[in-house]
């Protein structure tokens, strides 16, 4: 069940209406409820795994304070260790059982060794990745005393699986999202404005500018036998568009579904092609990702003992791990390596950028274009290793940019393509960068929201795409 279905439109229609008559506690069960029968409809067997994580998450929560308060705090720690092991269990045997599992094998055929083992047929639970991070972050911060566990089960239970942010993210913290589950939400004409506007804006993403973008990057990145640099350069242009709307639309609509029940989500996005540089991306891009990762992957690392404690080390570590998120394929591990290199370069250079800026505003204003263009570019180049099928069509595709610029017959026409689905998408993000506000939309005079809604809604029906494709985070 797709937000951008017409299943779904029904589904959350009768979900809303149903919400808006009960009292606090009743909606709160409407909302399990209902986030379980949405998650089932994509399969009712992986709702175990869920299940699983919610009593196992639950349990070691109140054993982990209950420990800590007895001043036990070997055994504290054994409830952290079980919640941890048991999320990245589930999380490593669906995602990643066949990557060790050819690994190994090509590994013992280097040394002779003739080992067999069968890989497995196994089907990726939708929103694994974020559910499982979401769920062991909450263990994690009751260890570290950042909250207390909470004694209401249906809540927590309600925390791991909220639909509208189950399948991909924003990942919550449990210390935002439990306690506008826990307490009575206030239903307002404008949270409903502010959802329909990030529903309404989060389709047009997804339907109009990523799907329509789809069958061009697909060929241009995928099928080409024998591109030239213009076509790889210009189809990573359009995977780079079609990406962040994909993704990003998803995330708005998950926000606005939410916000329409009187919840708040985190924003996820935050004009990230507009980076000035690779670490400031990373503060933009999925944002609740770089900031678990941060939390729970980077800082520890820096505080262990020997040559991983130091902010090289750690970095890189940590945006490896960022890659293997992604995927279960060596070409994610180099894409997320490379990008933990070049925030290393920039972080090398800051001193020397930052004497230039203290030249004037013309230095600084110079440095900040120029590192929003080699920022976006970086992401374009590196991102051949995401979006081809391996890491020598990526590697190559990356050497044909450097060394042999030439164009097609068809890259001129295919700009004009990608130009006319992705303008709508340009000037929100100029509108929204040149005023520093995110919400630009809700400051302008009524009549002018009233066209530019209706202008959305005309060109999702005359142009949107038709089919109701999958989101690409769906595969993560």
């Amino acid at each position: 069940m797709l937000f951008n279905s017409g299943q779904f439109f029904f589904f959350f229609i009768a979900v809303y209406l149903l919400y808006t008559q009960l009292n606090h506690r009743w909606q709160n069960r409407l909302l399990l409820v209902a986030s379980y029968a949405f998650y089932g409809a994509w399969d009712m067997r992986f709702l175990s795994l869920i299940f699983i994580s919610t009593i196992v998450d639950y349990t070691a929560g109140i054993l982990i304070h209950k420990n800590q308060q007895a001043n036990n705090a070997r055994a504290a720690k054994r409830w952290m260790i079980l919640s941890v092991v048991v999320n990245l269990s589930i999380l490593g045997f669906f995602k990643y059982f066949n990557f060790f599992a050819d690994n190994f094998v090509d590994l013992a055929n280097l040394f002779g060794w003739h080992v067999s083992i069968t890989t497995l047929k196994i089907i990726l639970p939708v929103g694994v990745s974020f559910y499982t991070f979401q769920t062991m972050s909450y263990s994690l911060d009751i260890y570290r005393g950042n909250m207390k566990p909470t004694r209401h089960f249906f809540d927590f239970a309600l925390f791991v699986s909220f639909f509208p942010q189950l399948m991909a993210g924003p990942i919550e913290r449990a210390k935002r999202l439990l306690p506008q589950i826990e307490n009575k939400r206030i239903l307002s004409a404008e949270k409903v404005m502010m959802g329909s506007w990030l529903l309404l804006w989060g389709v047009f993403k997804k339907v109009f500018i990523a799907d329509n973008l789809a069958p061009y990057t697909f060929w241009s990145t995928t099928m080409s036998m024998s591109p030239t640099a213009g076509d790889i350069y210009l189809g990573g242009l359009g995977f780079v568009i079609q990406f962040y709307c994909d993704f990003s639309g998803y995330s708005d609509m998950a926000r606005g579904l939410a916000a329409m029940m009187g919840f708040k989500l985190t924003l996820n996005f935050k004009l990230p092609y507009c980076s000035t540089n690779p670490a400031v991306f990373w503060s933009r891009w999925h944002i609740t990702l770089s900031s678990w990762l941060r939390d729970y992957c980077y800082a520890p690392i820096l505080r262990s003992q020997g040559v991983f404690g130091n902010k090289t080390m750690a970095l890189l570590g940590t945006m490896a791990i960022s890659g293997f998120w992604h995927g279960a394929d060596w070409k994610f591990i180099l894409w997320g390596t490379l990008w933990g290199s070049a925030i290393l370069l920039y972080r090398k250079l800051t001193p020397l950028f930052n004497i230039l800026k203290k030249r004037g505003p013309v230095w600084n204003n110079t440095l900040g274009i120029l590192g929003a263009i080699y920022t976006f570019n970086l992401w374009l180049i590196v991102g051949q290793l995401f979006f081809t099928p391996d890491v020598m069509r990526g590697l190559s595709n990356m050497w044909i940019i450097f060394t042999d610029w030439s164009i097609s017959e068809h890259t001129i026409k295919d700009l004009f393509t990608l130009m006319y689905f992705a303008w709508p998408l340009f000037i929100m993000q100029i509108a929204q960068f040149l005023s520093k506000d995110l919400y630009i939309i809700f400051r302008l005079p009524y009549p002018i929201r009233v066209f530019i809604y209706a202008g959305l809604l005309f060109l999702l029906i005359t142009s949107g795409a038709a089919g109701g494709a999958e989101f690409l985070y769906f595969q993560f």
